[in-house]
């Protein structure tokens, strides 16, 4: 059983999809591996840090790919994809549960401008857990995609043209969504420093 595990380990994802395809268990099984606790994280995450709902997430996204990996466009990128699937999933969940977005507000907060590098820097003085809480709780108020822009961008380290594909829109709507993201973000945090930006 291992000398088959590590027989799949040099393969790279798109290859392992074909194997998937072609019935080898143990290759789905590698997969599975090299993505679970990523993808976990994500959906935990995403789906305001309730561990069930990521677990069953998690398991409902392995199980479309176990039960039709021909839906695989092997000239695409395995990682690209499957967090494609993982991202429908969560708008989905939010949709299902009727959570819109307030445009009101939006367009308040992107008619300002924005210092990306001023509010990474003023997030690096505050205490972490201080300030991981206060992002956590910050991100859980916003619209969907633009929470799982900025996860994507800050904690999953995307390119934006990884999320423009993730997400399925152009890469100036990212732009657009991590610059509402930021600015509530900023806005929040203004209550954990005296001396503010």
């Amino acid at each position: 059983m291992h000398e088959h595990l590590s027989k799949f380990k040099v393969y790279t994802d798109e290859e392992l999809m074909h194997f998937i395809i072609n019935g080898e268990e143990e290759a789905f099984k590698e997969l599975y591996n090299r993505y679970c606790k990523n993808l976990y994280m994500y959906f935990t995450k995403m789906l305001n840090y309730n561990k069930t709902l990521a677990e069953d997430a998690l398991q409902d996204l392995f199980l479309k790919v176990a039960e039709a990996p021909d839906k695989f466009d092997n000239s695409r990128s395995f990682k690209t994809w499957i967090y494609t699937i993982a991202s429908n999933y969560c708008k989905n969940f939010y949709r299902h549960n009727s959570i819109v977005n307030n445009k009101t507000e939006e367009i308040k907060y992107l008619s300002t401008d924005i210092n990306e590098n001023e509010f990474v820097k003023h997030a690096s003085k505050l205490d972490a857990k201080e300030i991981g809480e206060a992002i956590e709780n910050s991100l859980n108020e916003l619209p969907i995609e633009k929470k799982e822009a900025f996860i994507l961008k800050y904690q999953e380290e995307k390119s934006l043209e990884e999320i423009s594909i993730i997400q399925e829109c152009s890469i100036g709507t990212v732009k657009s969504r991590l610059h509402y993201a930021i600015k509530i973000l900023e806005e929040k945090l203004k209550h954990y420093h005296p001396n503010h930006i």
